[in-house]
């Protein structure tokens, strides 16, 4: 569709003034949000995703909060809601005996 030309007399207007958002300096390193499954992948290098059946790609259907549910699901699946082993404590870091300078 072609554009209308401007009428006799009128002034155009103006260019739009460049937002200071723009600015390199304004703008984000990182993305405000970030898909919790691509946090479990990088946090622990797995894909919670990928179907253990198949490998192909899992939708999350809905997040289950409520304990009530949880034991249900978990009782018919004949899971245990109990926490796993504790992991022993971190050992300290090898400098951390070491002397100062």
């Amino acid at each position: 569709m072609a554009r209308a030309e401007p009428e006799a007399g009128t002034v155009p207007s103006p260019p739009p003034a460049d937002d200071p958002r723009d600015d390199a300096t304004h703008r984000r390193a990182r993305p405000k949000y970030r898909a919790w499954a691509d946090l479990m992948r990088r946090a622990f290098e797995a894909d919670v995703l990928a179907c253990p059946k198949c490998g192909g790609r899992m939708i999350v259907l809905a997040t289950i909060e409520d304990p009530a549910v949880i034991r249900r699901i978990l009782t018919h699946l004949g899971l245990s809601m109990e926490a796993g082993e504790a992991l022993p404590p971190a050992r300290a870091s090898p400098w951390a005996d070491s002397p100062s300078e």
